[in-house]
């Protein structure tokens, strides 16, 4: 996260709060993506399941995604609230999680014949989109109720 906090820390002397809100959302986002990924493709032929792995995957990295959405884009630092805000970023993150793992079940029993080159590569394709619809949604869920005290 090193390398996108200083590009995003050399945009905060241009652009409005709320721009520069964004381009660290976007750069948590750019951080957690191919850690999510990542444990998916590891564990989508180790369970036997991208399905499984999507959900195991999601379970594993929502706390670290979550404190460090809250710190570095809100910059949130109280521990006021701690219980709701983890509940509902935990909702938020499982409808986003649940949509993209009925995608990935709806491929994964499709692409049951490929080979596990192609069955990894489209199942990434297809969380990618999951994930994707709900990225900006969530975004407005945070932004506008979880953290709407907290001003940049």
């Amino acid at each position: 996260m090193e390398l996108a906090g200083g590009w995003v820390a050399h945009t905060n002397t241009t652009g409005t709060d709320a721009a520069r809100k964004k381009l660290r959302y976007t750069a948590v986002a750019l951080v957690f993506l191919p850690i999510g990924q990542g444990l998916i493709q590891v564990l989508g032929p180790w369970l036997n399941s991208y399905t499984r792995a999507s959900l195991l995957a999601a379970a594993i990295a929502t706390v670290p995604n979550f404190f460090a959405n809250k710190h570095f884009v809100w910059r949130a630092a109280s521990g006021k609230n701690l219980h709701h805000q983890v509940l509902v970023f935990w909702t938020v993150v499982m409808l986003a999680v649940g949509l993209a793992t009925y995608l990935t079940y709806l491929v994964d029993d499709a692409m049951a014949g490929h080979s596990r080159p192609v069955h990894g590569i489209v199942v990434f394709l297809v969380q990618v989109l999951g994930f994707g619809l709900v990225w900006i949604g969530r975004y407005l869920i945070l932004d506008r109720w979880l953290f709407r005290e907290i001003r940049t």
